[in-house]
């Protein structure tokens, strides 16, 4: 028993912070069990500081702090809809474009696929063709089908910005939004 360890071991930081002070008092922003700490606002509990920007330039993630309205609704997915089923069809090699090469897409033609058999909706100015991934969201398909046929940044942003969608749908992938020509009439 004579081999035991002395503790703390004699190069911890304990002890060398123990021969500074002999007090076994706790560091004195340390608050004592059973007690709470001092309230910084009696409105609500205490807000981080968030920079404007982070180290390099950086904007931090956007953060939602308001309770949504309309509360979230369950939607049962059928069998074989899974997210890992979703994965195992995007590795299948089926295309799930829908076309054979990337295409131009101005917002009259992206207007034109609006219908659950033919979907197609923009996400910061590529143009994925989401027909097949319909069953597989968990929202179900009446949520992405608000989206179909127009660009719909906006709204996939409020409803989950933390959902990597270039991933998820890069199989789905048609081509990019340009803007509608112009109609050079030189009289």
């Amino acid at each position: 028993m004579d081999d035991a360890p002395a503790f703390p071991a004699l190069n911890s930081a304990q002890r060398l912070s123990s021969s500074a002070s002999s007090s076994l008092a706790p560091p004195s922003n340390m608050v004592a069990p059973g007690r709470l700490p001092p309230p910084t606002s009696s409105l609500g509990p205490p807000r981080l500081a968030v920079p404007a920007r982070l180290p390099g330039g950086l904007t931090p993630p956007p953060t939602t702090t308001v309770i949504p309205a309309k509360p979230r609704q369950k939607v049962v997915l059928t069998p074989g809809h899974s997210p890992l089923d979703w994965a195992r069809l995007t590795l299948s090699g089926q295309n799930l474009r829908g076309v054979t090469s990337f295409q131009k897409v101005t917002p009259s033609e992206l207007k034109k696929h609006r219908r659950k058999d033919d979907a197609w909706m923009a996400l910061n100015g590529k143009v994925y063709n989401v027909t097949a991934y319909l069953p597989f969201h968990p929202g179900g398909e009446q949520e992405v089908m608000r989206a179909a046929g127009r660009d719909g940044t906006k709204l996939y942003m409020n409803t989950h910005a933390w959902v990597n969608y270039d991933n998820l749908l890069k199989e789905c992938l048609v081509g990019f939004m340009v803007p509608e020509p112009e109609d050079s009439d030189d009289e």
